[in-house]
C-alpha cells in the first residue's frame, strides 16, 4: 500500500492551519502519522498520492453548525497534483469567495462546494476543469455569475448544481448549458431566472438530460416548447414559477418521466389526459394551481407506478370513482384537498393501494363515513376536515385509528360517544363536530388535542386527573365550547408539557387550582365564559412566556 507523499503531507498541514476547525474534525492530521491514514484523506493504493479530500460536514442533524470548517482555503491545495475529488460541502466559510485557484486543479473530476457559505462571483477559472464530472455550487451565501461562457468548456460534466446561485445577469444561460453533451442532471432552483431570459429559449440541445429542476424562479410565461423535446427526462420540477397557460398535452411525450412537479404555478384549464401515457410516473404534483379546472382525468388510473398524487388547491370538479384508481396499487400519498371533487365510491369498494397519507380536507368525502378506510393499514396522516361527513363514527374506527400519527376530522357533522376511547395519536383535531357524552381518555403520546365546539358533557376531572405510566407529551389542549361541568381539579401537575390551554365557554365552576402554577411552559390560558370565582393563584406567576 502506498505511503503518503511528504510534499503533499506538508501541503495538507498548511491547508489545515488556514482552516478553523472548532470541533477538531481534523485532529488526526499531524506530522508523525501517514497522511493516507488521516480522517477524510484518500490516497492511491499504489502511489500514495492524495486523490480525495472528503471534507463535507458529516453531521446533518440540528447540531451540524458546531462541526463546520471555516477560515481560508489555502492555495497549498495546488500541491495535490493528483487530487480528483474535493468535497467542502455543508461548512461555513463566512461569505468568502470561491478561490479562483481551484480552476488550476486540472485533475478534479468531482467538486462539491454546496451549502458551504461561499459568496461573491463564481470564478470563471472553474471552466478550466476540463475533466470535471460533478460540480455543485448550490445553496451558498449570495453567489452569482456574471456570465456562463466558461461552463461550456466542461464537456464531460454530468451533474451541475447551481441552486440559489443568482443567474439573472446571464441572458444566455440555456445556450451555454445545452452545449455540454454529457449533462445528465441540472439543478437551477431559485436562480432568479425570469421571463426575459426564457423568451430567448428557442432551443435546447440536451441529449442526455435526465433531471431538470427549475423551481422557485420567475418565468411568468407558458412552458417553452423546447422542454417537450427532452425525451430522456426522468424528473422535471417546475414548482413555484408563475408558469401560465394550459398544461400542454405535450407533457405526455416525456415517456420516461418518473417525477413531474407543476405545483404552485398559474396554470389554467384541464389536466391533460395524455398524463396517463406516462407509465413510469411515480410522483405527480399538480396542486396549488387555483385556475386548473375540469374533471380529474380517468387516464390517471392507468399510472400503475404512481406513488404520490397531489391535485389539491385546484378548481377541479366532478366525481372521483373506482376507475380513477384502477391500477394504482403503489399509491402511498393522495392529496386532493380544497377542490370541488366528490368521492362516489361503492360502499364495499376495496382499494388496490395502501395509503400512508390521505389529505382530503375540503373535498367531499361524505355524507357517509368512508368505509374503505378500514382497509388501509399503513396510514400515518388522515386529514378529512370539512369533507361533508354527516355520520356516526363506525365501531371499528378508533381501534383502527390508534396507530395514525395525525387525525384531522374537524368541521364535519360527525357524532358519537367517546368515553370508552383512549386516544393515542400525536395530533388530534375533532373540533366543530357533534361528539357528545363524557370526554375521551388519552395516552401519553398525544401532543395536540383539539375537541372544541362539540357537545361533550359531564366532569373534566376524569381527563385531567387520570394518572399515566409515562410522562405526558400534551402541549395543546382545547376543549372550549362544550358543555363540561364541575371544578378544575387540582391535578395539573400531571401535564408538565402544556403550552396552550383553552377551556372557555363551558359550565366549569369553582376556583382556579394552584397546580396550574406548575405548568412552567404555559404560554396561553383561556378560561372565559365559565363560572369560576376567587383569586388568580399566585402560583401562576411561575408561568412565563
Amino acid at each position: 500500500m502506498g505511503v503518503c507523499n511528504e510534499k503533499e503531507k506538508h501541503a495538507l498541514l498548511i491547508f489545515k492551519q488556514a482552516l478553523s476547525d472548532p470541533a477538531n474534525r481534523l485532529s488526526s492530521w499531524f506530522m508523525d502519522e501517514d497522511c493516507c491514514r488521516w480522517e477524510a484523506v484518500r490516497c492511491n493504493n499504489v502511489t500514495g498520492r492524495v486523490v480525495e479530500l472528503q471534507l463535507g460536514n458529516p453531521y446533518v442533524d440540528s447540531n451540524y453548525t458546531n462541526f463546520m470548517l471555516g477560515g481560508e482555503i489555502s492555495p497549498a491545495l495546488l500541491e495535490l497534483e493528483f487530487l480528483s475529488y474535493l468535497d467542502l460541502s455543508l461548512n461555513g466559510f463566512g461569505g468568502r469567495p470561491i478561490p479562483s485557484f481551484l480552476g488550476s486543479m486540472g485533475r478534479l473530476r468531482y467538486l462539491d462546494l454546496s451549502s458551504a457559505g461561499f459568496g461573491g462571483v463564481v470564478p470563471h477559472q472553474l471552466g478550466n476543469l476540463s475533466t470535471l464530472h460533478h460540480l455543485d455550487l448550490g445553496y451558498n451565501s449570495g453567489l452569482y455569475v456574471e456570465n456562463l461562457d466558461w461552463i461550456s468548456h466542461l464537456s464531460f460534466l454530468k451533474y451541475l448544481g447551481l441552486g440559489r446561485v443568482d443567474l439573472h445577469r446571464e441572458v444566455h444561460w440555456l445556450e451555454s448549458m445545452s452545449m455540454i453533451p454529457s449533462l445528465s442532471e441540472l439543478i437551477l432552483s431559485g436562480c432568479k431566472l425570469d421571463r426575459n431570459m426564457a423568451s430567448s429559449l428557442g432551443y435546447a440541445n440536451f441529449t442526455s438530460l435526465t433531471v431538470l429542476y427549475l423551481p422557485e424562479n420567475h418565468f411568468d410565461q407558458e412552458v417553452p416548447n423546447w422542454l417537450f423535446n427532452l425525451t430522456t427526462l426522468v424528473a422535471l420540477d417546475l414548482f413555484n414559477n408563475q408558469f401560465k397557460g394550459q398544461i400542454s398535452e405535450s407533457f405526455g411525450q416525456l415517456k420516461d418521466l418518473e417525477s413531474l412537479g407543476l405545483y404552485w404555478n398559474s396554470f389554467h384549464g384541464p389536466i391533460p389526459t395524455s398524463i396517463g401515457n406516462l407509465s413510469s410516473l411515480r410522483y405527480l404534483f399538480i396542486g396549488e394551481n387555483p385556475l386548473i379546472n375540469g374533471t380529474l382525468p380517468t387516464s390517471l388510473g392507468l399510472l400503475s407506478n404512481l406513488e404520490d398524487l397531489r391535485v389539491g388547491g385546484t378548481s377541479l370538479t366532478g366525481n372521483i370513482s373506482e376507475v380513477h384508481f384502477t391500477t394504482l396499487s403503489k399509491l402511498k400519498v393522495l392529496a386532493i384537498y380544497e377542490t370541488s371533487l366528490s368521492f362516489h365510491l361503492n360502499s364495499n369498494w376495496t382499494p388496490p393501494f395502501q395509503l400512508e397519507h390521505l389529505v382530503a380536507n375540503s373535498c367531499k368525502m361524505g355524507p357517509k363515513f368512508p368505509a374503505w378506510l378500514k382497509t388501509q393499514k399503513s396510514l400515518s396522516h388522515l386529514l378529512l376536515s370539512s369533507s361533508g361527513i354527516v355520520d356516526t363514527t363506525p365501531n371499528w374506527f378508533w381501534k383502527w385509528a390508534s396507530s395514525i400519527q395525525q387525525i384531522h376530522l374537524s368541521d364535519n357533522q360527525i357524532s358519537g360517544e367517546l368515553s370508552q376511547v383512549v386516544l393515542n395519536n400525536t395530533i388530534i383535531n375533532l373540533s366543530s363536530n357533534r361528539f357528545s357524552g363524557p370526554l375521551p381518555l388519552q395516552s401519553s403520546n398525544v401532543v395536540v388535542l383539539n375537541i372544541a365546539n362539540n357537545s361533550f358533557s359531564e366532569q373534566i376531572s376524569p381527563l385531567i386527573c387520570r394518572k399515566m405510566n409515562e410522562r405526558s407529551k400534551l402541549e395543546v389542549l382545547d376543549i372550549s365550547n362544550n358543555a363540561l361541568s364541575g371544578e378544575l381539579s387540582d391535578c395539573w401537575m400531571h401535564w408538565p408539557s402544556l403550552t396552550h390551554i383553552n377551556l372557555g365557554s363551558n359550565n366549569l365552576s369553582g376556583e382556579i387550582p394552584n397546580s396550574m402554577g406548575s405548568l412552567v411552559a404555559l404560554k396561553a390560558l383561556s378560561l372565559h365564559n365559565n363560572s369560576l370565582y376567587g383569586d388568580i393563584p399566585s402560583s401562576l406567576q411561575n408561568c412565563k412566556v
